[in-house]
C-alpha cells in the first residue's frame, strides 16, 4: 500500500511538473471606438497600421522550456524571441538591420513608470477553443485593462520556467493561471480593444533552433544612446 501511494504521488508530481511544448495560433481582432478616435475612422487607423507594418491578424507562438518565439503575419514579419538563458526579449524585423533588446526582468518596455495594476479574478465561464475558461483582469488605474482567459487543465505552464519574465507581468499572471491564455483582451481607455483568440494548438516537439538569435554586433553609439535614452532598452546590429 505504501509503495502504491508513493507511485501515485510520483506520477501526480510528474504530471503537474510537465509544461506545454508546442505551437499556438491566435487570430487578432480590433475594435475601435470611432466616435472617440478624434474623427478618424476605423479603416483609416487600420490602414495606418498596415502602412507602418504594425498591423497583423494572426499570431503564432512556439513555446518550449521557458522560451518562446512569436511571429506575426505583419508586413515586416516581426519575430519576437524570449530566451530564458539571458532573460532578454529580442525583436527582429524582416529587412531591418537592428534588433531591439529588452530586459524581461523589467515590468515595462519604456522608462515611463506606471503603477502596479490591480488583479481581479473573474469566475464567470467563457467557452474558448472548446474549453470552459475563467479569466483574470489587470486594471491599469483607469488607463486600460487586460483580461487573460484560461482553463487551468489546458495548456499548462510551469510558472517557475518564467520566473524572471516580469515584462508585462507575465510571471505574475502565470503564477495565478498556471496555464497559457486561450484569449487576451487589451483595451486602451475605451478607445481601442485588441482581442487575441486561440484558434489552433498543437502539442509537439519544438526544435531549439526556433529560439536562435542572429549573430549580433554593436550598433552605432549615437543610435544606441538614443534608444537607451528614450526607451531604456538596448539595440544591436545584425552582423553581415
Amino acid at each position: 500500500m505504501n509503495k502504491l501511494l508513493l507511485l501515485l504521488c510520483i506520477v501526480s508530481t510528474t504530471m503537474y511538473a510537465q509544461s506545454f511544448e508546442g505551437t499556438l495560433t491566435y487570430k487578432i481582432e480590433y475594435d475601435i471606438q470611432t466616435d472617440k478616435a478624434f474623427g478618424v475612422s476605423k479603416g483609416q487607423i487600420l490602414e495606418t497600421l498596415k502602412e507602418s507594418g504594425d498591423y497583423f491578424d494572426t499570431l503564432t507562438i512556439r513555446i518550449k522550456d521557458g522560451n518562446y518565439e512569436k511571429t506575426a503575419n505583419s508586413k515586416e514579419r516581426k519575430r519576437i524571441v524570449y530566451t530564458s538563458s539571458d532573460h532578454k526579449i529580442y525583436t527582429i524585423d524582416n529587412g531591418f538591420e537592428y534588433v531591439l533588446i529588452q530586459n524581461a526582468k523589467k515590468y515595462a518596455a519604456t522608462k515611463i513608470q506606471f503603477g502596479k495594476p490591480t488583479f481581479t479574478q473573474n469566475d464567470s465561464l467563457t467557452t474558448i477553443a472548446g474549453k470552459e475558461c475563467i479569466s483574470i483582469t489587470l486594471d491599469w488605474n483607469g488607463l486600460g485593462q487586460e483580461t487573460y482567459f484560461y482553463n487551468d487543465t489546458f495548456l499548462n505552464i510551469d510558472p517557475e520556467l518564467f520566473k524572471d519574465h516580469k515584462f508585462e507581468y507575465f510571471y505574475d499572471i502565470l503564477k495565478r493561471t498556471k496555464s497559457y491564455p486561450t484569449q487576451i483582451n487589451k483595451s486602451l481607455n475605451g478607445l481601442m480593444e485588441i482581442r487575441m483568440i486561440l484558434v489552433d494548438y498543437v502539442s509537439e516537439e519544438i526544435p531549439d533552433s526556433s529560439f536562435d538569435i542572429p549573430e549580433l554586433e554593436p550598433a552605432e553609439k549615437e543610435y544606441t544612446d538614443i534608444i537607451k535614452e528614450t526607451t531604456g532598452n538596448d539595440v544591436m546590429r545584425i552582423k553581415n
